[in-house]
């Protein structure tokens, strides 16, 4: 028994030494995808997984926090700040919405507030 662990450990040596060649499809799934620009904030994709954003925004499509700003200036839950950002006024802004409607008080435009804004959100949010 103790001869199958020291060959394990000398094994899991050699490989973390890079002494013991792997298998091309092994060594291309290590290496991180190439980027262009800043790196996105998230946790990183994995094979067959997509990057999760840090933030609500990042689950959004480009333009619907706008649109999301607009339905809350409609109904007077936002004041002429509109800057297309998720920012502290616009989550202020959503926060008190959802509270006005009996939802959950997050702040994040999730598909129920989206939905009662009168905002698509299978066009909201990013596919």
């Amino acid at each position: 028994m103790t001869r199958r662990i020291a060959v394990a450990a000398l094994l899991a040596g050699a490989l973390a030494a890079g002494c013991v060649k792997r298998h091309p499809k092994e060594r291309a799934a290590e290496q991180p995808p190439e980027t262009t620009g800043p790196a996105p904030r998230g946790i990183p994709p994995r094979a067959g997984r997509p990057r999760v954003p840090a933030s609500p925004q990042g689950l959004l499509a480009p333009g619907a926090i706008g649109e999301l700003q607009r339905a809350l200036a409609e109904r007077g839950y936002l004041a002429a700040h509109r800057r297309g950002e998720l920012d502290e006024p616009t989550t202020r802004a959503v926060r008190r919405f959802q509270s006005d409607e009996h939802l959950a008080a997050t702040g994040v435009p999730d598909h129920e507030t989206l939905q009662r804004l009168g905002v698509d959100p299978d066009k909201a949010y990013r596919k």
